[in-house]
């Protein structure tokens, strides 16, 4: 099987407090968005987990494909194996949920070729054992995430918007992230509210919804790595109606009103960042 593996958005996101599983609870509003890995998944005759990529890095036992795989097979106890190929366009570790794409699809796939016949609604259940993005991926649609990413509320009236995303090519751990959002001293606070900015969607109201962007870990990276603010001036200076990090980043996120002042964007930009990518979601 031959497929897509879409990356993801957070327009906003909250971050609540640690619970006994060591998950954060959370408030998130995400969306797919056009750039992809592109995966290959096959039944193999004999009983173990091959991953395979144009990236040495992901071939290890610690990546989340794998990890996705083993999970099923030992609670159904699983006697075949599976070959997972995957062509990684996503960059990692940037907040653009690659890696969980990547286990969610192993998942639904996995499930079809091995005749679990296992439900959505259970597949989300065990995506959110692996990382609190599987389950978003899972559904596949635009939508505001909670608990820890297992409860899914698809958005009514989807909205397509034109974004132009800017990574400087740092590589920011999630597990990182929560961990140091913890010793914070003073939490963040924001008025904004995740209801707020779905209604603004609902109304397409594209600048409102622009200005109600969040994330919580914004603040705390953007100290650590202070080239994101110097990008977020920049997409800006070429036309963001405005712009915020995706996921525990260091990814940033131009929103646009059209494609053409994104496409412009897009092309003064690319050749000052290792990655930057016109783009829009679904």
């Amino acid at each position: 099987m031959q497929l897509s593996s879409y990356a993801k958005v957070n327009l906003f996101l909250k971050v609540g407090k640690k619970l006994r599983s060591g998950y954060h609870s959370v408030e998130s509003l995400m969306m797919p968005i056009q750039l992809h890995d592109n995966m290959h998944i096959e039944k193999i005759s004999e009983d173990s987990i091959i991953v395979e990529s144009n990236n040495p890095d992901l071939e290890g036992e610690e990546n989340l494909a794998y990890k996705a795989a083993l999970l099923l097979k030992e609670k159904f106890k699983v006697k075949e194996g599976i070959k997972v190929h995957i062509e990684k366009n996503v960059p990692m570790s940037a907040g653009l949920g690659g890696g969980s794409s990547n286990a969610a699809n192993v998942l639904v796939m996995a499930n079809k070729i091995w005749g679990l016949k296992l439900t959505e609604k259970k597949l989300i259940s065990l995506g959110a054992e692996i990382g609190s993005d599987v389950p978003f991926f899972i559904a596949g649609k635009q939508a505001a995430v909670s608990g820890v990413g297992d409860k899914i509320k698809p958005l009514k009236k989807p909205l397509s918007i034109n974004l132009v995303l800017v990574n400087p090519g740092i590589k920011v751990s999630t597990s990182w992230a929560y961990k140091h959002f913890d010793t914070l001293k003073e939490q963040p606070k924001t008025k904004k509210s995740i209801q707020d900015i779905v209604k603004l969607i609902g109304k397409r109201e594209l600048k409102k919804v622009a200005h109600s962007l969040h994330n919580d870990f914004e603040p705390m990276i953007e100290k650590k790595h202070k080239i994101l603010k110097e990008i977020k001036t920049n997409l800006k200076k070429f036309g963001s109606l405005s712009n915020v990090m995706s996921g525990s980043g260091p990814t940033i996120i131009g929103v646009f009103d059209s494609i053409y002042p994104a496409r412009e964007a897009y092309f003064k930009l690319k050749d000052l960042y290792p990655f930057v990518y016109l783009t829009k979601t679904f």
